[in-house]
């Protein structure tokens, strides 16, 4: 067979164009979707690098002069950017590179697992609907973990699935190292442990009445639990961290299940828009729909996989209201059912008219993922540099790295383009308005080494005009640009 008739020819080419169209604006600041995310990740990596690589004591700049060491995921994606700015030099392209490596691998397992589970033609059509999710696109070249995280978890996920298959122990244990790897840098990859049992349950029932399986799982959460337990040491002695246990700030609560505005915002925006275009969830729920009403080999993996997510984000519910990127573990499966149903949609095209208008309705929308999929990814890589442009003010003004105040959105991005340690002040609750309140915070942090207080001038209009006159009666106003304001104090 000729080359340019093989499937995998054409999934090679779709993953090579895949790449290359992330890498627009590849160059740009990490000030697009996420920014805070990104900064901080970005942030320990340079921390890394600056400090000696000490592995167990990752940094941010957030929390005052310093030590700012905090508790945090397991650092392994940022510790890998600090060892290539030692070669290199401290270039943030380079932390997108190593997310675009693991956003091949995921591209390739989506692949892998399709022609698995379906056919070639359905893994290529859920090949281009994963490549064409907005939220997996820019996460697999965002300076943050969840490339890795998603990459892991595919790789485990595919590994498991040929478990099912052949029973190759060397399959069993390569998905239950690829699990602890993922659970490692995000603990909610762990949700896949539970399609993992439910599938071994149904297809490979005999082999668990033996301990050793139960025993390689149980042994994929041993470097999670070393890990977090090592991090919440350092948080007990910084009080810094990225939330990992904070209650109720991602878990479900009574209270958002029964919002209609967080089954509006799910759906509509997180899932629809951001995850799956709204094409690629119509072709989603069509293949779910095909698999309910078909007996097919494969049916019952793909839709408890689907099963497995949904209840995944119903327990976090909270964190995946706020954040479009706790959805991610949705678009693989999703990109399975809909490659199903583009697959049999398309092979109606010989049949009648009827066939032949459904197959001309499928070919169109996957078409139109395409140009949904780009108006969403570019609107996630506009940046305002304006965190940029006050850091190189002061850096013009004052080349101590002397501590600063930054009052934003409550993200640590201005500190880092800033390069300085500091401290955040955000316009969420009273701050904005209560100048006793916020003067006390400045001579505060004033007292513990802050020289500046840089504001971003998109929140500066939340201050009441008590805040702003306290500002610039009690301190030195330096300048006033269009993106930024600088006060010594």
């Amino acid at each position: 067979m000729a080359f340019y008739k093989r499937t995998a020819f054409w999934a090679a080419a779709l993953i090579a164009l895949a790449l290359g169209q992330k890498l627009y604006g590849f160059d740009r600041p990490l000030l697009g979707h996420h920014a805070w995310r990104q900064a901080d990740t970005a942030a320990i990596a340079r921390n890394f690098a600056a400090d000696g690589m000490n592995f167990f004591y990752p940094a941010g700049d957030w929390g005052g002069p310093g030590p700012n060491y905090c508790e945090t995921e397991f650092p392994l994606y940022s510790y890998a950017v600090a060892a290539l700015y030692h070669v290199a030099g401290v270039r943030e392209w380079l932390g997108r590179l190593l997310a675009l490596a693991a956003y091949a691998l995921q591209l390739f397992f989506v692949y892998k697992i399709g022609r698995r589970l379906i056919t070639p033609g359905a893994a290529l059509a859920a090949t281009f609907l994963f490549a064409v999710s907005p939220v997996a696109g820019f996460m697999g070249r965002a300076f943050m973990p969840e490339s890795w995280v998603l990459a892991a978890s595919l790789g485990s996920a595919f590994f498991f699935l040929r478990w099912l298959d052949e029973g190759r122990t060397g399959d069993f244990f390569d998905a239950a190292a690829l699990l602890a790897l993922a659970g490692a840098l995000k603990l909610t990859a762990f949700h896949l442990l539970i399609l993992f049992v439910v599938l071994a349950l149904r297809y490979r029932r005999g082999e668990l009445r033996s301990p050793a399986p139960w025993l390689v799982l149980a042994g994929a959460f041993v470097p999670a639990a070393m890990w977090y337990y090592h991090a919440h040491q350092l948080y007990l002695k910084t009080g810094l961290t990225f939330g990992i246990w904070v209650a109720g700030d991602k878990w479900a609560t009574l209270s958002t299940l029964a919002s209609s505005d967080f089954y509006r915002k799910m759906l509509v925006e997180n899932i629809a828009a951001n995850v799956l275009t709204w094409p690629g969830i119509i072709l989603a729920l069509a293949g779910a729909a095909l698999l309910v009403a078909r007996r097919t080999d494969f049916r019952y993996k793909i839709l408890t996989w689907l099963g497995v997510v949904v209840f995944y984000l119903v327990v976090l519910a909270r964190g995946a209201y706020d954040h479009d990127y706790y959805s991610l573990p949705l678009a693989a499966p999703a990109a399975l059912a809909g490659g199903y149903a583009a697959a049999e949609g398309i092979k109606l095209l010989g049949r009648n008219s009827l066939g032949k208008a459904v197959a001309v309705a499928t070919a169109l929308l996957l078409a139109a993922a395409a140009p949904s999929f780009t108006g969403k990814f570019r609107s996630f890589v506009r940046v305002n540099d304006a965190a940029v442009q006050a850091g190189a003010y002061l850096n013009s003004i004052d080349a101590t790295a002397a501590p600063i105040i930054t009052f934003n959105n409550g993200g640590p991005q201005w500190l880092y383009y800033c390069n300085r340690k500091g401290w955040i002040l955000s316009p969420k609750g009273p701050l904005a308005k209560d100048a006793a309140l916020f003067a006390s915070l400045v001579e505060k942090y004033e007292a513990a080494g802050a020289r500046y207080l840089v504001v971003d001038m998109r929140f500066h209009g939340l201050m009441s005009n008590d805040v702003q006159r306290y500002i610039d009666d009690a301190h030195e106003r330096l300048t006033m640009a269009e993106g930024f304001a600088v006060w010594r104090l």
